[in-house]
């Protein structure tokens, strides 16, 4: 019973959880062939890496995955698995910031928080993919509870350390801007809600919000220097990862420099940023339709945190004792969240789920630990129906998310009939083909794999003269191949590209990729070659490869 009592303590129970969180995270990390975005980032990171260069691209988000993903692809190694490692470690350890609201939490609260934020089958998913939405919801929320535990326990040291995290989740994605609008959002409505209950206990809310607002003032004087001081350190962060490279170290060692490459890490950032996503056409679609898919997702990947965190909302607000402020500023945050991301989306992303089951597990957290209070109250009173209604719930609870996480990032991680795969996720299984092309590109001399057709064509690409722009990160057809250039990057193949049969009919290479619309003509082309269709999309874009079975056999 000892050990049981130890194992029950939040810091110990939580280390258990991350171990188990990791584990999910990283097991058969790589076995997903890449989805485009992806795909896209990582040949790009590749490319910054071989020409020493980087500059923001508003369309790949934040500089922390082009960054940090350079140096463990040094280290390391490129590949599948080193591209979604960072992200799955970050989304493994996001459980222990559930520690940060002890204080405001039972010690089942933290928990159950813990729980939810190692076992969501949205949070898993999306950690095992090269993505910044998990390490961006990550980082801000455990910047949020750092500031909470400033407040708590009066000690500044959380306040500096949570200024250059949130600096962090500044470098991940541009809608770290909408975690400040949501969380003052929530407050509001706090504050309403406070005015409300000076109303009814006959005080005059004026005198209530002018003593509020007196407290906040005087309590921001007081803690001035400590915030001024994260400022400088978020700022530096922030800096540190947008300047343009190598401008920046060019500029450590020549001061001169420095203005210019201040202003393009500041005002040049927020120019391109207010060019891509500050443009309206960005948010051209049904918000109704959008909404509905986002409620799609939650319901599939989120059931469990989404119907607890109501529990947990509705318990707290008219329970025994006073509602706590967090779990009603965590449920007005994540709920708003569900419309908010229905405007703002450029288009129908199963990840902007992160950004509401986040929030929501913090009353999700509340209203399970309200079911095993129960629980255990009805075993000690010997209510057996209780006990067998609580313990159902509990398992169901337990079950619907261990299900969905086995079935959307193992089984099934790549399928269209999977609710968190995104349209731009090739579908079936590409991989074995890819590792014969693999091993194709090291035994083989001269060109291994020709694109074929209109769309996939790149003028010089018939002599491998062609190369990365630094400003476009690409060249004619590359989209249109995706992800197939970062496999044959790492594989180090030898591509080109035709729209003429004829040099097919001349000395075809090993490999021949084609859409399914030319793929007739160019096997009739093609002896002796095997002839096997991938998805390039999700679903109605097919790719016929085109193999050497002598290369095959070899």
């Amino acid at each position: 019973m000892g050990r049981l009592r130890h194992l029950r303590r939040p810091p110990v129970a939580l280390l258990l959880v991350v171990a188990v969180a990791l584990l999910l995270r990283v097991a058969w990390l790589g076995a997903r062939v890449a989805h485009q975005d992806e795909a896209r980032v990582a040949h790009w990171i590749l490319h910054y890496m071989a020409v020493e260069a980087w500059q923001y691209r508003p369309i790949i988000h934040g500089p922390f995955l082009p960054h940090v993903n350079g140096v463990v692809f040094s280290v390391l190694g490129p590949s599948d698995f080193t591209a979604r490692l960072v992200v799955a470690v970050v989304g493994g350890l996001f459980p222990l910031a559930a520690l940060l609201f002890r204080s405001r939490l039972r010690d089942t609260e933290v928990i159950a928080l813990g729980l939810l934020l190692a076992g969501n089958p949205v949070l898993v998913y999306y950690s095992r993919f090269m993505r910044n939405d998990v390490l961006l919801a990550a980082f801000a929320v455990t910047a949020l509870g750092l500031f909470v535990r400033a407040m708590d326990t009066g000690k500044a040291r959380y306040l500096l350390l949570g200024a250059p995290l949130y600096g962090l989740a500044a470098t991940t994605k541009e809608n770290v801007l909408l975690y400040p609008i949501a969380w003052l959002g929530a407050l509001v409505l706090l504050g309403d809600y406070r005015l409300l209950g000076a109303r009814y206990r006959e005080a005059d809310p004026v005198a209530v919000a002018k003593r509020e607002l007196l407290s906040i003032g005087r309590g921001l004087w007081r803690w001035k220097t400590p915030i001024v001081v994260g400022i400088v350190e978020l700022a530096v962060v922030f800096v540190a990862f947008y300047a343009p490279k190598p401008d920046l170290y060019q500029a450590l060692a020549n001061p001169v420099q420095l203005p210019s490459v201040l202003q393009a890490a500041t005002m040049g950032t927020t120019e391109e940023f207010l060019d891509l996503w500050g443009s309206t056409s960005m948010q051209e679609h049904s918000t109704v339709e959008y909404l509905g898919h986002l409620l799609r997702v939650v319901f599939v990947g989120g059931a469990t945190t989404f119907a607890f965190s109501i529990v947990g909302f509705v318990g707290d607000r008219y329970g025994e004792r006073e509602p706590r402020d967090l779990v009603a500023f965590a449920f007005y945050w994540g709920m708003a969240s569900i419309v908010g991301y229905a405007i703002v989306s450029d288009i129908k992303a199963p990840w902007s789920a992160v950004h509401v089951l986040v929030p929501l597990a913090i009353p999700a957290a509340v209203g399970l630990s309200l079911v095993y209070r129960n629980l255990r109250s009805a075993h000690e009173s010997g209510d057996r129906t209780t006990v067998a209604i609580a313990a159902v719930v509990l398992l169901l609870a337990a079950s619907v998310p261990a299900g969905a996480t086995v079935s959307t990032s193992y089984l099934a991680p790549q399928s269209p009939d999977n609710e968190l795969v995104q349209y731009a996720q090739p579908a079936g299984d590409m991989k074995p083909t890819l590792d014969e092309i693999a091993a194709i590109a090291d035994a083989n001399e001269g060109v291994d794999v020709i694109f074929f057709g209109d769309e996939f064509y790149a003028e010089g690409d018939e002599h491998q003269t062609l190369t990365h722009d630094i400003e476009t990160g690409g060249y004619d057809g590359w989209f249109e191949r995706l992800p197939l250039p970062w496999y044959f990057t790492l594989y180090d193949a030898n591509v080109s590209s035709t729209t003429s049969f004829s040099r097919l009919d001349e000395n075809p290479p090993p490999v021949v990729i084609a859409l399914e619309e030319d793929a007739d003509e160019v096997g009739y082309r093609l002896d002796g070659y095997e002839r096997v269709t991938h998805q390039g999309y999700l679903h109605s874009r097919p790719l016929v490869f085109f193999v050497a079975e002598d290369s095959r056999r070899s």
